[in-house]
């Protein structure tokens, strides 16, 4: 008897001195998360937690498993107070005291292929510079593989008109002296539409290629005829441009025809981009066509006078410019801003003729030089993109000027006054087109 009690006093000392463990064999075995799978230094197979969240879903957070060694209690918002005979437990050093799922260091969520995207807007993501949220690890570029735009320009020639005609006083003319009296005739372009097309594709996420192709054609007529017999209608064009005889009659008109072609191959590349910018550079090459092309007829009292003249240029060279998107932080507008410099090696082919029946000789000549053509393109406004960005419209203001061009205006004055050296510094051959761009583009 006094060895049984002996024995049962020294059980009962030893439990009060060693607690139950919490945990899996614990006080509350019952109440264990169904997705808690031991550490894999305690035994558990594969690299990762199993459960019904998939392969790396991290452990649910159960409180009774935590009772007793600082977590909260099962039940009520106190903490569960420590039994008197427990022994505070030691740190472990082994593998759960690393276990990365513990409280407070948890990562954020995992992404596709164990990718950490809790950096979300901060550090690497919107606050640093990057592209939607992937912090340091995501796309620094275009997410989009291919893309294709179509404009719609409503543009205007500019300094490109031709001036034919004018009203003076028939007893003046006689005379050989010059008296106007009205207006000049011009055959002065006006808005017309114009189109351009482009599609292109990414090579790298900072860099694309791209073609586009750009079409402006435009006829414009003008006509004058004499009020009266006390005036006619002197012709501004017919060589030689005399005040009697030919190139004065009681009618005339003019038919201008001003056109341009453009085939752009550009590479692309990024300098900024961020959802608040997007700006890059452009370098390329560029091929361009200008033509002028008139025909007057002036009814004189001898029969139907003519004349022809045409300009035509055809050249190619470099492209550069600059591009840059300001996206609206609250809202799916932006402001869109281009702007471009090309320089075009080409030759100006200009041919002028001049027939009426009063003249037993037409004049007939032409010209043929070479230019260097210097571009300069500028285009801004505001345009909407959707949601997910893959579909922009856009409207805004464009302008473009040609300069060291042959106009038609300038070789006729050329061929009148037989003087065809045309100082570096006069700017008459400068062309300009301006007017409404609108566009469309889709990203995919």
């Amino acid at each position: 008897m006094l060895a049984a009690a002996t024995v049962a006093l020294l059980g009962a000392a030893a439990s009060g001195q060693y607690g139950p463990m919490p945990g899996a064999a614990g006080p509350y075995p019952s109440v264990m998360a169904p997705t808690y799978m031991p550490d894999p230094g305690m035994g558990a197979g594969g690299g990762g937690m199993m459960g019904p969240q998939g392969a790396y879903a991290g452990p649910a957070f159960n409180p009774a498993s935590y009772a007793g060694i600082g977590g909260p209690a099962p039940m009520g918002p106190g903490p569960m107070p420590a039994s008197p005979s427990m022994t505070p437990m030691a740190p472990m050093s082994g593998p759960m005291g690393a276990m990365p799922g513990q409280m407070g260091a948890m990562p954020g969520p995992m992404g596709p292929g164990g990718a950490d995207y809790s950096g979300g807007y901060g550090g690497g993501g919107y606050g640093g510079g990057d592209y939607g949220g992937y912090g340091d690890c995501g796309p620094q570029g275009w997410t989009h593989h291919y893309f294709a735009y179509g404009e719609f320009l409503y543009l205007r020639p500019g300094n490109a008109e031709v001036a034919y005609a004018v009203p003076v006083n028939a007893a003046a003319a006689g005379g050989g002296s010059v008296v106007q009296t009205g207006p000049v005739h011009v055959a002065d372009p006006d808005y017309a539409p114009a189109f351009r097309v482009g599609f292109g594709g990414v090579i790298s996420p900072r860099t694309s290629l791209a073609v586009s192709y750009t079409s402006f054609d435009h006829n414009t007529f003008d006509s004058v005829i004499a009020p009266g017999p006390a005036q006619t209608i002197h012709s501004l064009i017919t060589s030689p441009n005399t005040l009697t005889g030919s190139g004065n009659g009681v009618a005339a008109d003019a038919i201008l025809q001003t056109e341009f072609k453009l085939v752009d191959v550009d590479v692309r590349s990024l300098l900024i981009y961020n959802p608040q910018w997007q700006v890059n550079y452009l370098i390329g090459a560029r091929y361009g066509n200008l033509e002028q092309h008139l025909m007057s007829g002036i009814a004189g009292p001898a029969g139907f006078e003519q004349v022809l003249a045409e300009s035509e240029f055809d050249g190619g060279g470099v492209r550069t410019g600059l591009e840059g998107l300001r996206f609206h932080p609250t809202s799916q507008f932006f402001w869109y801003g281009r702007g471009y410099a090309s320089f075009l090696a080409g030759t100006f082919r200009a041919r002028y003729e001049y027939d009426s029946p009063n003249n037993a000789t037409p004049t007939i000549t032409s010209l043929n030089v070479g230019r260097v053509v210097t571009m300069l393109d500028f285009e801004t406004g505001l345009g909407w993109q959707n949601f997910t960005g893959n579909v922009r419209f856009s409207v805004g203001y464009m302008f473009s000027a040609w300069y060291n061009t042959v106009r038609l205006n300038d070789f006729i004055s050329s061929v009148q006054t037989n003087s065809f050296a045309i100082p570096s510094s006069d700017l008459r051959g400068l062309v300009t087109f301006d007017g409404l761009q609108s566009r469309i583009e889709v990203l995919w």
